[in-house]
């Protein structure tokens, strides 16, 4: 009787220190074995490397993401997403950081699915068979644009470039035939409404301000141009104003949108809209600044309206918080214009 009793008391101890372990759906097991879900140390009673194992089917959601499922106290670099992970509510999931396959306009997936670019290696975070898939990189390659070919292409289309419905095709050639050293979309391309009216700005202004739309960043030609369209829809219907208000916008693909454009008076700086020129860069930029593909292309796009006459060679360059009290064009953006040559630290 008293064998029993011992016997009872050793498998009732051996259960309780496995506890966190058991909570977490995972498996005390010594860590030679294969474990699908990776280990977790520190669970489970016995030697160090006797660890807690936990399933990979429950953890799939995180996975999927490239995510890891880890505790919520330790450091993460992409930030944790919760309702992912297995086992306690403090056990979520960690996302790594995607940016660099991003930049490219890419999405990071696991490379069994299909992709009608082509993958590439190192860009993206979790398992080496996550990799990112840079969709028309075809195209791209030619320095064309996807798009459905019922909108204008000021040089041509070919077709077999681009994925999707057979008139979804590669336009080659210069966009909006305004700057050679920037690539510029024109209304058309994006899929601007027309205005319900103009007004002729007079050239060549001494003013350039810098702003930035805050919401979410863009790295592609189909989610810059949906941005843009959201926004002259927001500046029509809610503001009530006859257009998009900025001369330009800027995506993180690198390109410029025409906006207002050149020629037109802009709704973007109050009391300075018939003396300047604004871009406004896509995304929120209070604390990281936009990456180099658009701040070359703010760089130049102000160095194409100086050649084109529109814009004076004394220039004096401002962020929007300059002449207003709002944060615009975020800390971040706004501390990278002040190191700019043409800056102007004087009152517009």
């Amino acid at each position: 009787m008293l064998e029993v009793v011992y016997f009872t008391s050793v498998v009732l101890c051996v259960l309780g220190s496995d506890a966190p372990c058991l909570n977490d759906g995972g498996t005390c097991q010594y860590d030679h074995l294969p474990c699908p879900g990776g280990y977790v140390s520190g669970l489970c009673s016995g030697a160090s490397n006797r660890r807690c194992c936990q399933s990979s089917g429950s953890d799939a959601p995180c996975l999927n993401t490239g995510g890891t499922c880890q505790y919520d106290h330790l450091s993460c670099p992409g930030g944790y997403v919760s309702g992912l992970c297995s086992g306690a509510s403090n056990r979520r999931c960690c996302q790594g950081d995607d940016s660099a396959c991003l930049d490219e306009g890419g999405t990071c997936q696991d490379d069994s699915l299909s992709c009608s670019g082509e993958y590439v290696s190192g860009l993206c975070s979790g398992a080496s068979n996550r990799r990112c898939c840079i969709e028309d990189s075809a195209c791209r390659a030619r320095d064309g644009t996807c798009q459905d070919d019922s909108l204008s292409c000021p040089g041509e289309y070919l077709s077999g470039l681009c994925s999707g419905a057979s008139n979804r095709r590669c336009c080659i050639g210069a966009d909006s035939g305004m700057c050679s050293n920037v690539k510029v979309y024109s209304r058309a391309t994006w899929g601007a409404r027309d205005p319900t009216s103009v007004s002729a700005i007079s050239t060549p202004v001494d003013l350039f301000f810098i702003h930035h739309t805050t919401g979410s960043r863009c790295y592609d030609f189909s989610t810059c141009a949906a941005k843009v369209r959201n926004t002259q829809n927001y500046h029509m219907n809610t503001k009530g104003w006859s257009d998009i208000g900025y001369s330009f916008l800027v995506g993180e693909d690198g390109a410029v949108y025409e906006g207002r454009g050149w020629n037109n008076v802009g709704a973007h700086t109050s009391g300075y809209n018939s003396q300047s020129f604004a871009a406004a860069v896509m995304g929120n930029f209070m604390t990281t600044k936009p990456n180099t593909a658009a701040l070359n292309a703010v760089k130049n796009l102000i160095q194409c309206g100086v050649n084109l006459g529109h814009i004076t060679s004394t220039y004096r360059l401002y962020g929007h918080r300059d002449v207003s009290t709002s944060s615009c064009p975020g800390d971040a953006l706004y501390n990278e214009i002040k190191t700019w040559p043409d800056y102007s630290t004087a009152a517009p």
